[in-house]
């Protein structure tokens, strides 16, 4: 959760005129094979061992999500649950491997699941319906918005039990801990995987104090990559630079510059970048940077 506020403070923080600090090459290709050198002298090893879902980490039914989601108003209301909170847990592959993890408690589990994030095409919940926010809070969420908090129709968690739920992983599919809870007024139960943040999808080091493109991807069937990054609004986005390798995938957005100093806008944009064989277990980099791009939308 913690990379989706970064990409908010640097939404509102940006500063015009920012450039590279690091001495990037000129051309994509020299910038690629710089990442490409980073990557393959340590943090790719440690990735590759890691545990780096590809799917929403919140699990329910299109049924659940319909009911979940329908009502904006519907809040979901938890007790602190009296269950016991196993410190680790283990993340099995097909294959057999295995990586033991840290779990986080079924209390911070239930307010990960009262208290989604927003994603694009998916209806937002009234913040002042929310779980796990003191009586301050959601008055002065109802000030804000101008929404009733006696308009909130409560959902309540009945049970709440440790299970394993199958994640899609760069490495495939992984059975994975994962807190049920069972809420009284859903048809169904929502899942949270229980491995905490520090230990899903950790970013390695990169090239140093650069301008990164504020990057995630999502993959279709067909191998297609969405890449979302943060546009300045600085030149006009022309496509995406793309390089492929057996061990990885370079990308960096093509902009060409207006030649007028940058007003600091941004927009959140998409961009489709075909490969030529799926993605399977090989990371995105962005070519500035040398970091990862996180899967999900932004």
């Amino acid at each position: 959760m913690i990379r989706y506020l970064v990409i908010l403070v640097l939404v509102a923080a940006v500063v015009p005129g920012a450039r590279n600090e690091a001495g990037p090459s000129a051309s994509f290709e020299g910038r690629a094979e710089r990442a490409l050198m980073t990557w393959r002298a340590g943090p790719g090893a440690i990735w590759q061992s890691g545990f780096n879902p590809r799917q929403n980490l919140t699990i329910m039914s299109p049924e659940v999500a319909a009911a979940r989601f329908g009502n904006p108003d519907l809040g979901l209301v938890y007790d602190k649950p009296t269950v016991t909170n196993p410190p680790t847990g283990t993340v099995r592959w097909p294959d057999g491997r295995t990586l033991e993890v840290p779990l986080i408690p079924a209390d911070l589990a239930a307010y990960q699941v009262a208290n989604p994030r927003e994603i694009p095409g998916r209806p937002s919940v009234n913040p002042v319906c929310q779980g796990g926010i003191t009586e301050e809070e959601r008055e002065r969420r109802s000030e804000e918005s101008g929404k009733d908090p006696a308009n909130c129709r409560q959902a309540k968690v009945t049970r709440v039990t440790m299970e394993t739920v199958t994640v899609r992983t760069h490495r495939g599919p992984a059975e994975a801990p994962a807190w049920r809870f069972d809420v009284d007024g859903l048809p169904g139960p929502i899942r949270q995987v229980a491995v905490t943040d520090a230990a899903v999808d950790p970013m390695p080091p990169g090239l140093g104090p650069t301008t990164p493109f504020d990057g995630s991807f999502e993959e279709a069937p067909d191998g297609t990559l969405t890449i979302h990054l943060i546009h300045l609004k600085c030149g006009r986005l022309l496509g995406m630079n793309v390089r492929e390798e057996p061990d990885a995938v370079v990308v960096e957005p093509r902009v060409q510059p207006y030649g007028a100093a940058c007003s600091g806008w941004a927009s959140i944009e998409k961009r489709p970048v075909k490969l030529r064989t799926p993605l399977g277990d090989r990371p995105v980099l962005d070519a500035r940077t040398g970091l990862r791009l996180f899967y999900g939308p932004l």
